[in-house]
Order: structure tokens, then C-alpha cells, then sequence
């Protein structure tokens, strides 16, 4: 599988660059930025520390209360993402997309639930965080409507890297964390418009599902006597929107 996500992304590299050859007279250029957000970076954010504290599905499972204790609910991070992109569009009809994007935390990912310690029940401070950089390479179709809007649908991988960390604080004192890297090849799908103000400037909205994850990464913290382990998980869906400059056509 990943010899042949690196076999298309090779080639739609050349089809990027291919205006300078037999496609020159027929191909149109852009550049733009876009921001926009994404729901569960990381998805549920679950490893093998989660099971110590009675938790079996991530941050979907941690939340617990009970009379007389003050909790405060912990839920999935919602992403704030920005980023730019290089298109490419042949013939009117054929599209080729590079583009850079990061993902951190905007709200959610912190709070205060409870946990079994040996019996009794007792507050633990939550916090996650999650950073991801990614770059999506795909290639598909153009459909244009009217004269102002064109919508691209494209398909494609990424190459996508991911940095997650974890604190749990006890109210007793001590601290589980977890910090784990990796990079990844998820699979893209892409569906990308454009509202033309004019023949250089474009208005873009974007909707891209991404599907992927690291292998099972180890935990980074070597010194707090615990070894973790989780994967980063890349699926999930990215909206943005920004604008285009088309600064090259023939």
C-alpha cells in the first residue's frame, strides 16, 4: 500500500509539472490560503494508560461524576486549521492539488473527571493537546457551472504528521503523561469550489475527509515510570474556506 501511495503522489508531482511541457498552452495556475476546522484531531485519543484508570475507549469513555464531587466535562478537541495550496487545472477539466495545512487545538481537551484510586474515588485533571501538519497531493476532475463557479472533486494521500500529548493529574498528587510522534500516509478525498469575484480573484470552500494513522507509537516521556503506548489517528473530516489567486493561464 505505500509503495503505491508513493507511485501517485509521483506522478501527480509530474502532472503538476507538466506546464512547462506539451500541456503548457492549456493549463491554468493558482495559489490561495484557506482556514477552517476540524473535528477530533486524533481521534479518540485512547492508549494503554487509559485502561490503567478503568477508561477503555479514550476520551470518550473518561468522563465520570458523582454527588459532591466538583467535574467539569472533557470533550473532543475541536481543530483549528490553516494552510496553502497549489492548483493546477488542464484542458478546463483536470485538476492536481499540493497543499500544506496545520491543525492545533482550538477548545475542548481539558477537564476534571474522577477515578478509581484503589477503591476510592478521586479527582483527575485531564488536558490533551494535539498538533498535526499535513500535505495532500490529489488529482481528479473540474466541473464548471455558469461562468463564476467551478467545483474540483479529487482523491489522493497525504503524508501527515502528528504530535499528541496527555496530562492526568491525581488530586493526591502524581502524574500520568504521555507524549507520541509519527507520520502517516492517509488516504484523501477532496471536493473543492470556486466563486470567481473576477478572473484572477477566487472566493474557495473546501469539505476533505482524510483516512489513516500511525503505527503504535511508544511514549516519548522515558522518565515518569510509565510506558505508554497509542497511535495518532488522521481520520476524519477538514472544512476550509479562503481564496485563490489565479496568476497564470494560457
Amino acid at each position: 500500500m505505500l509503495f503505491n501511495v508513493r507511485a501517485f503522489m509521483g506522478a501527480a508531482i509530474l502532472l503538476l509539472f507538466a506546464a512547462s511541457g506539451p500541456l503548457h498552452a492549456a493549463v491554468s495556475l493558482s495559489a490561495g490560503i484557506q482556514a477552517g476546522f476540524m473535528p477530533s484531531p486524533g481521534g479518540n485519543l485512547h492508549s494503554s494508560t487509559h485502561e490503567k484508570i478503568g477508561v477503555g475507549n479514550g476520551i470518550d469513555g473518561i468522563n465520570r461524576s458523582m454527588s459532591g464531587y466538583d467535574t467539569k466535562p472533557v470533550d473532543r478537541i475541536l481543530g483549528a486549521s490553516a494552510g496553502l495550496e497549489f492548483r493546477a487545472v488542464f484542458y478546463d477539466y483536470f485538476f492536481a492539488r499540493l497543499a500544506g495545512n496545520f491543525t492545533t487545538r482550538a477548545r475542548g481537551g481539558s477537564g476534571t473527571t474522577l477515578y478509581d484510586n484503589g477503591g476510592t474515588p478521586e479527582l483527575l485533571d485531564c488536558e490533551y493537546l494535539v498538533h498535526i501538519i499535513d500535505a495532500p497531493l490529489t488529482a481528479g476532475l473540474v466541473v464548471p457551472f455558469w461562468k463564476d463557479v467551478r467545483i474540483a472533486f479529487s482523491v489522493g494521500a497525504a503524508f501527515a504528521y502528528g504530535n499528541y500529548k496527555y496530562y492526568f493529574e491525581p488530586e493526591s498528587g502524581g502524574r500520568y503523561k504521555g507524549k507520541f510522534r509519527g507520520y502517516g500516509f492517509p488516504l484523501v478525498l477532496l471536493v473543492e469550489g470556486d466563486y470567481f469575484l473576477n478572473e484572477k480573484l477566487s472566493i474557495t470552500a473546501s469539505l476533505a475527509y482524510y483516512r489513516g494513522s500511525t503505527d503504535i507509537r511508544r511514549d516519548r516521556y522515558r522518565t515518569d515510570g510509565d510506558t505508554d503506548y497509542a497511535r495518532i489517528d488522521f481520520t476524519g473530516y477538514r472544512f476550509a474556506m479562503g481564496a485563490s489567486w489565479h496568476f497564470y493561464s494560457r
